[in-house]
């Protein structure tokens, strides 16, 4: 994990369905060793599950379709801006990237 990562106020976020999935993505990011951080969901998002994966957005659609491909169920993708103390919170649509 990067310290920029830490502070950083601009960030996407990967949600689950469940707190297994959350578990079993990191497990799987961690093999890779991939810059990310399990954080809990954010207020401003509601889900099932209370915890999520705070990532770089330029790593967003490679990490996603990692996960994916290893048939980790994603409820959701997020940028994420911190404006003072408040979050600015965008869902983005994300399409698995075709296999050839």
């Amino acid at each position: 994990m990067s310290n920029e990562l830490l502070r950083s106020n601009n960030y996407a976020l990967l949600t689950f369905a469940a707190t297994s999935h959350a578990l079993k993505a990191e497990k799987l990011l961690k093999s890779r060793q991939a810059d990310f951080l399990v954080i809990p969901t954010l207020r401003e998002i509601s889900t099932s599950c209370g915890l999520s994966i705070k990532i770089a957005p330029v790593n967003l659609l490679d990490y996603y379709n990692y996960l994916s491909g290893n048939k980790i169920h994603i409820e959701g993708t997020y940028q994420v801006v911190k404006e003072g103390k408040k979050n600015r919170v965008e869902q983005i649509q994300i399409h698995k990237q075709e296999e050839s």
